[in-house]
């Protein structure tokens, strides 16, 4: 997918942990040595120099939020504004993520 000449938007927030983490890989060459890019919806892929959308990785399907909590992943965030952690709650209404 060729995103020369697509706008982006500046991500405003990212997960604390790494792309892989999630089994996000580049969609490109396959790689994993990546990081979140400074745009929303895309990975930066260190081998192809890219910013690409990657994989869907655990977000392609649902999501046993406990048991992947269980297993060490951690789905809170950070605030690129301000820096500040944003950690994932379960609510009766669903999930927030506050500081």
């Amino acid at each position: 997918m060729e995103l020369t000449n697509t706008p982006r938007k500046r991500r405003t927030w990212c997960y604390i942990m790494p792309p892989q983490a999630y089994e996000i890989s580049c969609d490109i060459c396959g790689g994993s040595h990546l990081n979140w890019s400074e745009y929303d919806h895309l990975i930066w892929c260190y081998d192809c120099e890219k910013d690409t959308p990657g994989t869907g990785g655990i977000f392609d399907g649902p999501i046993p939020l406990n048991l992947c909590l269980d297993l060490g992943l951690n789905f809170d965030k950070i605030d690129l504004s301000t820096g500040q952690r944003l950690c994932l709650t379960q609510t009766a209404s669903g999930i927030i993520w506050e500081e």
